[in-house]
């Protein structure tokens, strides 16, 4: 029988596959980057991007723009606005949203900001961040919510590209019923868990 010689070149090559291996199982895999232009939204403990049991397939489409003011006032080129459309995904009602989340004044930085109750133009001397929430009917809204201030809630810019206007973020909050449609089926309460979107300033999906 012949005897398995220990040689320096055998022993540096089985540190070399041990080494290999080990650091094989360290290394994390890198999160994938968000999907451009698209929103992850997760209200009252449900999707909104799901299929319903019907097939129908709802769906949310992103519009992300800096303030219609910038024209008047540079100032405003340091605020943008972000608006999540809530869709049924067939051609009929493709460009009727029945719900949406607007944004507005959120400071064009990253970082975490906080809204108050109650809903003012978003572009403004002060740039106060604002949020709402609609329900809609075709072409008609129906409900329209605000921020409760008391419950947590954030909305984040956690990646921002200026050069070409990309922005990635988070939130979650809660808003609560200011104004109800005669034919609205909708709690008083609606709860925004945490959530995500990126969006391109000037850019619809």
């Amino acid at each position: 029988m012949k005897r398995l010689q220990i040689t320096p070149t055998f022993v540096l090559g089985w540190v070399c596959v041990i080494l290999v291996l080990g650091c094989r199982k360290d290394t994390k895999e890198e999160p994938l980057p968000s999907p451009r232009n698209s929103a992850q939204i997760v209200m009252n403990g449900e999707p909104w991007n799901k299929v319903l049991p019907n097939g129908v397939a709802v769906a949310t489409r992103t519009s992300c723009g800096s303030c219609w003011a910038e024209r008047l006032d540079p100032l405003y080129k340091d605020f943008f606005t972000l608006a999540m459309h809530r869709y049924y995904d067939f051609e009929d009602y493709k460009k009727y949203p029945f719900e949406s989340i607007t944004f507005g004044a959120i400071p064009l930085k990253v970082g975490e900001y906080v809204f108050e109750e109650g809903y003012r133009p978003a572009c403004r001397p002060d740039t106060i961040p604002q949020a709402i929430f609609f329900t809609h009917e075709f072409d008609a809204g129906k409900d329209q919510y605000t921020v409760l201030p008391s419950e947590k809630q954030y909305f984040r810019v956690t990646k921002l590209d200026k050069s070409t206007g990309y922005i990635e973020g988070e939130f979650m909050m809660t808003f609560i019923r200011t104004r109800k449609g005669s034919t609205s089926t909708y709690p008083d309460t609606l709860r925004i868990q945490p959530s995500q979107f990126s969006a391109f300033i000037g850019a619809n999906n």
